[in-house]
């Protein structure tokens, strides 16, 4: 059966009014209904800081930003990117909070508020040297990170899971590092007492939170801005478990599936059946990791423990 001109018009018409009683119907939209053209909104895909007053967004298709939505910043759109002015400096560690709308050529429109983090002109290159995951109330739970490359720490984050599913999280303050000296994060509340946060060596923050016991990933990222870059990367089992994978909850299993597709983490994951509060995993000069001997930790100086063998 053939359908009238007229009445197809008019029911594309009604459809079209069902779909955008939310929103501004523009001649645009009218055109994608008709033509069955793009009708989904641009998506965000990462933000990066330029400098101490610019940031970059990414999206994941050309777009153009809606004149008078981002107030107090000015904008300029290239291709699917979008830089923001923030109108004033941002220094290393600090954030701001961007809201606007932008619209892709066939008149998609997309709000978002999203929290950007300074631009730190001088980051520092820093590793996952040695943790534990079964502490005490006595020896908490730890991360050491060692310092690579010198610079600022500021912005910088350590994420108990991954960058966007994770159990607890520490982003850094300012402070510069030199190569050679450690950063430790303590999985607890406040830092035991007699703990300084700045020794001669070593840097020490509490983050609270607590690593999971058997199975567990931990992530260091640049920034915790959207689609910031993994530094680093640590993947642990006590191999216990059958349930998903070996990991013993899809949350983890999930969290590590991510990683290996991401290249963040490569083959087994670290075997952390024979640590205790006192007996860590660390690295060794070649790269391997290791359990060590019974009070053989060394947080805040250099692997130097011998290995633990059952």
């Amino acid at each position: 059966m053939r359908i009238p001109a007229r009445v197809l018009s008019v029911f594309l018409l009604l459809i079209l009014l069902c779909s955008c009683h939310e929103g501004t119907v523009t001649p645009e939209s009218v055109v994608n209904m008709l033509t069955l053209k793009d009708s989904s909104p641009p998506v965000l895909l990462s933000i990066q800081t330029e400098d101490e007053r610019t940031a970059c967004l990414q999206f994941d298709e050309d777009i153009f930003a809606l004149d008078g939505s981002f107030s107090g910043m000015e904008t300029i759109s290239k291709g699917n990117s979008l830089y923001v002015d923030f109108g004033k400096e941002i220094g290393a560690g600090s954030k701001v909070e961007i809201c606007g709308s932008v619209r892709d050529i066939y008149g998609n429109s997309a709000t978002f508020r999203v929290q950007v983090w300074g631009f730190n002109p001088t980051p520092a290159k820093l590793k996952i040297n040695e943790f534990t995951t079964r502490g005490s109330k006595t020896q908490p739970d730890r991360t050491e990170l060692k310092v690579v490359k010198p610079g600022n720490i500021a912005g910088m984050v350590l994420y108990d899971g991954i960058p966007g599913d994770f159990r607890s999280m520490y982003i850094f303050p300012s402070y510069n590092v030199e190569t050679g000296s450690f950063v430790t994060v303590w999985w607890c509340e406040e830092l035991p007492t007699g703990v300084k946060t700045q020794e001669a060596n070593n840097l020490n923050f509490a983050a609270g939170g607590g690593l999971s016991e058997n199975n567990g990933i931990m992530c260091l990222s640049v920034s915790p801005a959207q689609g910031a870059a993994v530094a680093d990367c640590v993947v642990w089992s006590s191999g216990e478990s059958s349930q998903f994978g070996g990991y013993g909850t899809k949350e983890v299993q999930d969290r590590v599936l991510f990683a290996l597709e991401k290249m963040w983490w490569a083959g087994d994951p670290i075997f952390c059946g024979w640590s205790t509060s006192t007996r860590s995993m660390a690295l060794n000069s070649s790269g391997l990791w290791y359990t060590t001997v019974q009070g053989g930790l060394t947080f805040g100086g250099e692997n130097t423990s011998e290995a633990y063998f059952r």
